[in-house]
């Protein structure tokens, strides 16, 4: 069976050589029926300042994750959303699985590497769905319903998500390996909390996108 773990990621910068680093991250996980069966988000301390300009562009301040927990604290979290998943989804998921693998390394969590990639940019280009290849632009496109909060991880993951939904292209016949970490123990489904300042995902807020929830969905988020 197939499941597509979508990823986004926002960050101080825009490359992990130069120290740039994870402050938000977040999972939506589909089955083959492009379900939301887990979902994942959280602000995280990058562990080195925001520049300003940066902020502006995702509105995450030095002051939202002043008291976030850093990547390491999230890992357990992460590789429960993780577990099992075939495929590994993004909007130019070069720049967020760059971004995640370096995350991973400094934790001693190098990413296994059997697992699809699908990059939904990728496909909207050759599909030549709109002018550009820009999320959002390809969201307007394919009439998926906006939100204010534009460019922050949860948000983006949705939308993404719902573009792989509409516009997917997946070779059942080619076998990928589930992502396991086997030489790090899983959490166990044992979320650690967080103070968080700002309103929890809900199944509403994928909902809104067009995607259809699964009663069983996991939800887990940090601050």
């Amino acid at each position: 069976m197939s499941l597509f773990a979508v990823l986004d990621v926002e960050t101080t910068g825009l490359s992990p050589a130069q120290g740039d680093r994870v402050v938000e991250i977040a999972v939506v996980v589909l089955d083959e029926q492009f379900q939301v069966v887990r979902m994942f988000d959280s602000l995280v301390h990058p562990q080195r300042s925001i520049p300003s300009h940066v902020t502006q562009i995702h509105g995450i301040s030095n002051q939202a994750i002043r008291k976030a927990p850093t990547f390491a604290d999230l890992l357990p979290d992460l590789m429960d959303c993780f577990s099992g998943a075939t495929h590994l989804v993004a909007h130019n998921i070069s720049f967020d699985l760059g971004f995640l693998q370096s995350e991973l390394s400094e934790c001693g969590a190098p990413m296994p590497r059997l697992f699809g990639r699908l990059c939904t940019m990728q496909m909207a280009r050759r599909k030549r769905v709109a002018r550009d290849a820009k999320l959002s632009t390809v969201a307007s496109a394919l009439r998926i319903p906006t939100i204010a909060n534009a460019h922050r991880a949860i948000v983006d993951a949705g939308v993404t998500a719902r573009v792989l939904s509409l516009l997917h292209e997946v070779d059942t016949s080619v076998t990928h390996s589930p992502i396991y970490w086997s030489n790090l123990q899983s959490s166990s489904g044992c979320h650690r909390q967080f103070p968080r300042h700002n309103p929890p995902i809900s199944k509403q807020t994928l909902a809104h996108f067009g995607l259809t929830i699964a009663s069983s969905t996991t939800i887990r988020s940090g601050p």
